[in-house]
């Protein structure tokens, strides 16, 4: 189905995994975001797992549903896992701190929601790398680099940008 759609009115296609697999071989890391519907997409991790096995670079998993994260260990074994996240209140901070039980090796938190008691905990407690998500500007950067290790980013070219 994906190969199906067209970008832009192109003849250019929504490429497969495996093909972005191939096109990119192994010459730059790969974060993997993984978004499922329970009932629908059992196996997911099982499937992008063995792809990733089969990739000559370094590559990682994470997803923002819980579901599959508790599937990462089990189906995609050696693969580092990430959960990827938001939010300050209190009910998303306990659901967060939840995923520890499942060998999480890092975490992707929206810049926005930063700072908080998950992420402080994560990274200053138990030395877990921080992603933030989607960074667009200055103050994102700045909070970025105050409180997490990495960014996602769009929009700019982060050679650019000050690192405080």
């Amino acid at each position: 189905e994906l190969a199906a759609l067209r970008v832009g009115g192109t003849a250019d296609h929504v490429p497969t995994l495996q093909e972005m697999l191939h096109l990119v071989d192994g010459r730059v890391p790969l974060v993997v975001e993984l978004k499922g519907t329970p009932g629908y997409d059992e196996g997911l991790v099982a499937s992008v797992g063995k792809m990733l096995k089969r990739y000559k670079g370094k590559a990682a998993i994470m997803s923002f549903d819980h579901w599959l994260v508790r599937d990462f260990p089990k189906d995609a074994p050696g693969i580092p896992g990430g959960l990827t996240a938001y939010g300050k209140d209190v009910g998303l901070i306990e659901a967060h701190f939840a995923m520890l039980a499942h060998d999480i090796a890092f975490t992707s938190y929206a810049a926005g929601d930063l700072p908080n008691p998950f992420v402080s905990f994560v990274r200053e407690r138990l030395k877990m790398p921080v992603i933030t998500w989607t960074v667009h500007d200055q103050p994102a950067v700045d909070l970025t680099f105050r409180y997490a290790d990495q960014m996602t980013f769009e929009g700019f070219d982060p050679d650019l940008v000050k690192v405080a």
